[in-house]
């Protein structure tokens, strides 16, 4: 079966995502994998097509079994400007794909997941159709302004609503206990955190900037719908 060429799955090293995230992939996503990211992948049962990085934390056993595959493997110097998962994300968007979903474990390094968060708010994503993140038991959304989003939820599902980098403008939603009308959020106050959905389908429109639209704990909640 071919993998989907428009759809791209980024695994990460960090900690293993959580395996209950795959049953929300939809289709045959093309596996990218950075670096220590493969272990993961192979762990998972997903099979890579493309394996990237300057190789210091994958495990001997997985490079070996890269090197000895059909995948494509593009190696880095150590002494780069970019991290691994940065580099995945430049090579989905050159490559032409429209969606990236990136599954990560996280861990604790918060200077990891700062520079995560970073790089999915880069404007090189900014055409992407979609871009979602399954960061540990948590789905994160990244919405590029000037961007539409429509969900169905379970009333009740805790969302928050996260500028990343700068503040973000014309945010409007709708089916949420607080709704926003053209509203700007600020980069500096946490006004978007722990709103929750009061109907089974939540809108979000902004205007400017870069929003996460964060469900906590998502794969923890079993009443949540597939995407």
């Amino acid at each position: 079966m071919n993998n989907d060429v428009t759809h791209a799955l980024i695994v990460i090293g960090g900690d293993c995502p959580d395996p209950r995230s795959i049953a929300f992939i939809q289709g045959h996503p093309t596996v990218i994998c950075a670096d220590s990211g493969l272990d993961h992948a192979l762990e998972l049962g997903l099979v890579p097509e493309i394996f990237l990085g300057d190789m210091d934390s994958v495990s001997a056993h997985s490079l070996q079994q890269a090197n000895n595959a059909s995948w494509t493997v593009i190696s880095y110097d150590p002494l780069k400007d970019q991290t691994d998962t940065e580099l995945a994300l430049n090579y989905a968007v050159v490559n032409g794909f429209s969606t990236i979903t990136l599954l990560w474990g996280s861990g604790d390094r918060i200077d990891h997941v700062l520079g995560v968060l970073a790089a999915l708010s880069h404007h090189s994503l900014s055409s992407l159709d979609k871009i979602v993140a399954w960061i540990g038991a948590n789905r994160v959304e990244i919405l590029h302004a000037p961007r539409t989003f429509h969900d169905d939820v379970a009333a009740g599902t805790t969302i928050s609503l996260m500028p990343l980098g700068a503040s973000v403008a014309g945010v409007t939603t709708h089916g949420l206990q607080w709704n926003l009308n053209d509203a700007v959020l600020s980069s500096q106050t946490s006004r978007g955190v722990s709103n929750i959905a009061q109907e089974n389908s939540v809108h979000v429109h902004l205007d400017e900037g870069v929003l996460a639209v964060v469900y906590p704990g998502f794969l923890n909640n079993s009443s949540q719908k597939g995407l």
